[in-house]
């Protein structure tokens, strides 16, 4: 049956659109929607990747994402829905980019340091302890505070800023550690913390349950120090639109113990409550998994994760449009990436160096759809240990699959391909391994036969280890 439009709906993070139309019909799920954008007012189009079909979990749609574009910009945007069965239907939508998190201007600037008491905020008389200055914080302060221990007790956070950018900002003054020994609880929106230190503690932050079940929304947490704690950065309830950047996170989580607790930033999506979430440039060690439970929506870039007693990154149960590029994951007890349960689709893998697991690159246990291109993939020997065959819901384009010690690639078993399997343009090295695909219960030790057999790859390449400039993947130390 063709396909027929239905509701389409839009949404932005900082530097993407996500976009998910559903429709009625095409069974045989051949519908495909074309999408361009521009820049509101500017004069050319510019083609974006076309959105990926979607049927599970109850929803039946063509869904996708924008991405790299620019903060806080209007975009003008265009969808082209075609079914060589008939129907046809367009739409063009202006969608805003979320503007990048900026340090308010024109509000106050006070002085904060450890004790407690009253003080004006001036640099002569700062104002002793956090409840003194909190009970005197207006949105759009920057409270500078100075280098010691505030406190034994956990600090709460719990007068809100305003949304749209006048956020209370509590800023390490620069002048020495600014340490909250007993942790911290974010109890309140649009408030910033910046440059502080958590050592030592079951959770270093904690996010409050505020209205209709939600954590707080439009909280910024960057180049702050987390060091030995169980938990760092964990919502209690989900929430929305936080951006965490810059930090460096080094739990107490040793990769040996293999232990599935003791997260580095945990956004806690339980019954789709977080979502919006920007989480980029941190460097995350020592914990079980560096970064999980994105919810929808969420852009996951430019992070180092290394040494991790778990996963690299676990986005399940991350729904539609979760994006993950542009990070390296290295040398984690179990897998890169974890898909247990993913809930919606697509998720965005790109541009990522994924190196060096004691089971695999990812690990399947419930997926949906998944844009997997331009990644590194480097394991020791064999490259996906558990249900391979859900890697056959993907688009694949642009990856290197790269078995060290000469290992299989995919064990696809029994299983072939079907509407929802597109690969091609990868580049394989698997050494001397004499199994490296198995597709339909055929073993395929050439790239060509595979091809042949299966009609994927077939502009896939052998490539060899030496093309590298330097090549040097350490020992696996597990």
């Amino acid at each position: 049956s063709p396909a027929v439009p239905a509701t389409l709906a839009s949404y932005s993070n900082i530097y993407s659109i996500g976009l998910e139309w559903n429709i009625t019909g095409d069974t045989n799920h051949n519908a495909a929607v074309a999408v361009q954008y521009r820049v509101q007012g500017a004069g050319t189009w510019r083609q974006a990747m076309a959105l990926l079909r979607v049927d599970s979990l109850g929803r039946n749609m063509l869904a996708g994402s924008i991405l790299f574009l620019s903060p806080n910009t209007n975009y003008e945007v265009k969808l082209d829905l075609s079914d060589i069965d008939g129907g046809t239907a367009s739409q063009t939508v202006i969608i805003k980019t979320r503007p990048l998190p900026t340090m308010p201007a024109g509000g106050r600037t006070l002085h904060v340091t450890t004790g407690s008491g009253s003080g004006d905020g001036s640099s002569g008389n700062p104002y002793k302890g956090i409840a003194a200055a909190q009970a005197a914080a207006q949105p759009g302060d920057i409270l500078l505070l100075h280098a010691g221990s505030y406190g034994s007790a956990r600090a709460v956070f719990n007068k809100s800023g305003l949304a749209g950018g006048s956020y209370i900002v509590w800023k390490g003054a620069g002048d020495g550690e600014v340490l909250f020994p007993g942790g911290i609880s974010i109890e309140a929106n649009s408030v910033w913390f910046d440059a502080i230190t958590i050592r030592n503690q079951p959770y270093a932050t904690l996010s409050a349950i505020l209205a209709n079940n939600l954590g707080p929304t439009d909280v910024v947490i960057t180049k702050s120090n987390f060091i030995n704690n169980h938990y760092n950065i964990y919502f209690q309830r989900g929430g929305s639109y936080w951006y965490i950047a810059d930090n460096t996170v080094v739990g107490d989580t040793a990769q040996a113990t293999e232990s599935l607790e003791g997260e580095g930033i945990e956004m806690a999506n339980y019954a789709a409550t977080s979502f919006g979430h920007t989480v980029a440039h941190n460097s995350i060690t020592n914990v079980a998994d560096g970064i999980s439970s994105p919810g929808v929506n969420t852009d996951i870039f430019g992070n180092d994760i290394f040494d991790t007693s778990d996963d690299g990154i676990e986005p399940d149960p991350g729904g539609v449009n979760v994006r993950i590029w542009g990070n390296r994951i290295h040398n984690t007890a179990h897998n890169g990436i974890s898909f247990q349960p993913q809930s919606g689709a697509p998720y965005y893998i790109l541009y990522n160096q994924i190196v060096n697991f004691k089971e695999a690159i990812f690990k399947f246990r419930q997926t949906d759809r998944s844009i997997i291109a331009h990644n590194t993939f480097v394991m020791p020997n064999d490259m996906i240990c558990c249900n391979p065959a859900h890697l056959m819901h993907s688009y694949l384009r642009n990856n290197l699959w790269v078995s060290v010690a000469g290992g299989q690639i995919w064990n696809f078993g029994g299983s072939v391909k079907s509407w929802e399997t597109d690969f091609d343009y990868d580049g394989f090295d698997w050494g001397t391994s004499q199994n490296p695909i198995i597709y339909g219960n055929q073993t395929h030790k050439a790239l060509s036969t595979f091809a042949g057999a299966s009609g994927l790859e077939s502009h896939g390449k052998m490539i060899t280890k030496s093309c590298f400039d330097s090549f040097n993947v350490p020992a696996q130390a597990m």
